[in-house]
Order: structure tokens, then sequence, then C-alpha cells
């Protein structure tokens, strides 16, 4: 190695060697480019002049030519790029640095952590460049390191084939215990039986869009599945060993609003009662009761307005590891987030969102709940207000639609709450309908919801008792 060369590998993450080695094992063994192929790309490569070798011997491969120093030398001096990598000579060296070529993957392992090293200095001086600058926005910055870090982590990742016979023990041991339960639910219970029937519960890993109209409940019945969820609430019992960790991403409302909101669905006491202090002795003492329960409760909020995917991702990933049992996070709602890129198409930010929580579901291995607004082609349907939700109607629809593993629609007839509210009536229950619309691994269907506006709350139609009949 040469007196620049040894320079350049210290005041720099760099592996001159593992590179040298790399490159002499591909021209040795040419079955050795795919494993190598797995983790690099040719700007992974420190020295241009390995990045230029490298790409000549994908190239090659790309066309099925063989691949030995013969045949890279030529490609080499067609591109007129012999000289400036060292001529044959230096090629001629670098099997030479290789002691089996069976070791090319470890090889590719070190010259690619060392890219990453060199990334994780490339974004630190820009990050001191960016802080230094005084009319730099602190919260810009912040989402700058988290995107460029997110990215660093991500790349190339290498996931392999896995035989489908080192897995089907565990599969069938999964399904045999699965038969063994006394009921279907194999996900997350919401607490609402003929949901959960028909789901299995919320799948880890699953993206869920729940959509709907302004005004029809998409907020109260997230929330209501929150508390169903965090305190193990069934029916007007409260089953401890059910409770759940579950995080709240809420852009809309604050966290003061969205725990009064829990407040008032757990105690069943109306929410316009409770702001403004008319309640009876019942009340306070049904508000007293659901406080308690809900201040064990493992329920997390964030109440971050506008905030965008990275941030939204970082936060979740501290959840998780404070919470490692973490089973549910909500998202109110999909269209107040940004993606924190300069996007200027609204529909590609909304697809980059939607693959963002797709990925984050998986990642961290839970469901994720983004409620959704629609369209207001629904309202130029035959009917109108009537008219009920369809996977069209969904607001920049397409990327929802395709990332989502379950939409969900409700939907209420708004002519009949309206009369109601006229009338002044309170604590009466409207019919609502949860229209399954996209199930990516089950059925489609309805599923006949009642909801008690004042309360904020939604229940089964024929399973959870009426309000004002709560048992703890």
């Amino acid at each position: 190695m040469s007196a620049t060369e040894k320079t350049l590998s210290t005041t720099v993450p760099a592996s001159l060697e593992a590179e040298q080695a790399v490159l002499g094992a591909l021209l040795l063994d040419e079955t050795a480019i795919d494993v190598a192929a797995q983790f690099l790309q040719p700007k992974h490569f420190y020295d241009s002049r390995h990045a230029q070798i490298y790409q000549v011997i994908l190239d090659l491969h790309a066309k099925h030519m063989a691949v030995d120093l013969t045949t890279v030398v030529d490609e080499l001096k067609d591109r007129k790029l012999l000289a400036t990598v060292g001529g044959p000579a230096y090629l001629a060296a670098l099997p030479m640095q290789v002691f089996s070529p069976a070791n090319v993957e470890y090889y590719a392992r070190i010259v690619h952590e060392k890219y990453q090293l060199r990334e994780l200095v490339r974004v630190a001086e820009q990050i001191q460049e960016h802080v230094l600058q005084k009319d730099e926005d602190v919260q810009a910055v912040i989402e700058l390191a988290e995107n460029n870090l997110y990215a660093i982590s991500q790349e190339r990742r290498v996931r392999d084939f896995v035989d489908v016979g080192s897995l089907i023990s565990e599969v069938v041991d999964e399904i045999e215990a699965r038969s063994r339960q006394s009921h279907e639910i194999t996900g997350v219970e919401t607490g609402y039986p003929d949901l959960d029937a028909m789901t299995g519960g919320l799948q880890r890993s699953d993206l869920i869009i729940l959509a709907a109209r302004p005004a029809m409940g998409k907020t109260a019945f997230a929330l209501n599945i929150v508390v169903r969820v965090g305190t193990g609430l069934r029916g007007k019992r409260i089953e401890s060993e059910l409770q759940r960790p579950v995080g709240v991403f809420s852009l809309e409302m604050s966290y003061q609003q969205v725990t009064q909101r829990l407040l008032a669905t757990l105690a069943e006491v109306s929410m316009f009662r409770m702001r403004n202090g008319r309640l009876s002795k019942r009340e306070k003492e049904k508000i007293h009761n659901a406080a308690k329960i809900l201040a064990t409760a493992p329920i997390h909020i964030d109440d971050t307005p506008n905030i965008s995917i990275a941030e939204l991702r970082s936060k979740a990933r501290r959840l998780k590891s404070r919470e490692p049992n973490l089973s549910l996070l909500v998202v109110d709602y999909l269209q107040l987030m940004h993606s924190g890129g300069r996007i200027e198409n609204r529909q590609q930010e909304v697809a980059e969102i939607t693959r963002s929580l797709k990925a984050l579901a998986r990642e961290l291995d839970l469901p994720i709940i983004a409620l959704s607004q629609l369209s207001r082609q629904i309202e130029q349907r035959r009917g109108k207000k009537q008219a009920r939700p369809m996977l069209s109607d969904l607001r920049e629809s397409g990327a929802i639609e395709q990332d989502a593993d379950i939409v969900m629609f409700i939907h209420r007839e708004m002519g009949k709450t309206e009369r109601e509210e006229e009338d002044g009536a309170e604590n009466m229950g409207q019919e609502a309908t949860l229209i399954i619309g996209k199930h990516r691994n089950g059925p489609t269907g309805d599923i006949r919801l009642v909801f008690f506006k004042d309360i904020a709350t939604f229940q089964s139609l024929s399973r959870d008792l009426p309000p004002d009949d709560v048992g703890y």
C-alpha cells in the first residue's frame, strides 16, 4: 500500500485492504459476485478506482459474460479506464490480497460498515453546518438528522431467502396453538366482539385505515379502541389481564382533550356536562372511578401538531423501547402529517407517509391504526350525505388503499342525528355501520354498532350493555 493510501485509510473510516480483498475474490471466483452484490454497490467503495472496477465486474456479470482478470482488463481498456484504475499490474495484484474467495461476505461487510461510518461523518458535518447558521430552524435540523440517520440505518439491510423447511414446524405449532384456544382472536383484541371475530383481532405489522366523513365519529371510535385495549374494558367490566400498552399520536386535539375524551368514554358521562361542571353525585362518582383506572392504564399520548413521519417514527421507536410490550399505535389523522421532504405533489407525499407507516408497523411488529379523511366525491354521488363510503372515496386514495391491510369506514345516517339534537335528546343511541371495505387476509362486510354522541362512545349493537350500567 502506498503512503497516500495509508494516510487516506487512517483519516477517514475506510479499509482499502477489505476493498481489495472483495475485488480479488470476485476475480478468482465469479460465483462470489452474487454474495457481494447483496451488500455492496459501487458507491460503497471509498477508493474510486475500486468503485470503477466493481462496476465493470457487475456489468459483465449482468451480461452473463465471464468475469476474470482478462475480461475485466479488456472491458476497462474499452472504457478507457485501465490506466485510471492502476493498469494491468494493479488488477493482477488484487487476487493476492485474498486468502480465500469463500470469505468474500466477511470482506463485503467490512466495506459496507466503513461506508456507513463515512456517511455518519458526512451527516454530522452537515448537521454542524446547519446548527452554526443563526437563522436555522431547530426542528428542521432535528428532522434532517433523523431522516439521514434512519436512511443510514436502513442502508442495504440484507434479508436472505429462508427455507420453508426451517419455518414449517413453527407455523404448524402456531396453528395448533390457535386451534386449542377457546376463542379465535390471534391479534390485539379491540373489545368489539364482531370486529374481533371478523379480523381475528388487529394483527401484528398490519396498517389499518379508519376513514369517515367529518363528524361521523372516527376519532371517537379510535379512542374507544384505545380505552378497551389500554384498560382491558370488556362490555362493562375491567379485565386487567387484557390490559395492553397503547400509543396515540393526536395531531388535531391536545393531550388534555384526548384525556377528557377517554375519561368521558370510560365513565360514560356527557362531555358537555363534564366541561360545564353540571354533574350529579352519581356522575362525579363515575368520573372518579374511571380516573383511577386511567391513572394506571399504559396509554401514552403525543399531541405534536403537523408531525413529520420521521419524528413520529423516532418517537414510536422510543416508546417501544420504554414499553417492550407496546401492542398498538393510533395516528389521528393521516392528512395532518407531512413527509418532511420537499414533495410538491400531495398524493406523492401521502404515498410516502403510508409506506412509512406500513414499514413502521413491520419494524415494531404491531398494528397501526391511521385515521383518514374521505374525498368530497362521496357527496356528489346519489343520496349525497346518505351515500355509503367506498375505497375510491379515500382522500389521496391510491396509495392509502394499496398500503393498507384493512380499510374500515364509519357510516351513519346524519339526518336522524340532526333531528335528535334539535329535540335535545340525550343518551339516544344511533345505529352506525362499520364497513370493512378491504381486508387483505380475511373477509369484508358490515358490523352494526350504536353511537352515543354525548359520551363519544360506540357500542356493539347486541353485545354491550346500554350506558349508565357501568360495572366498575
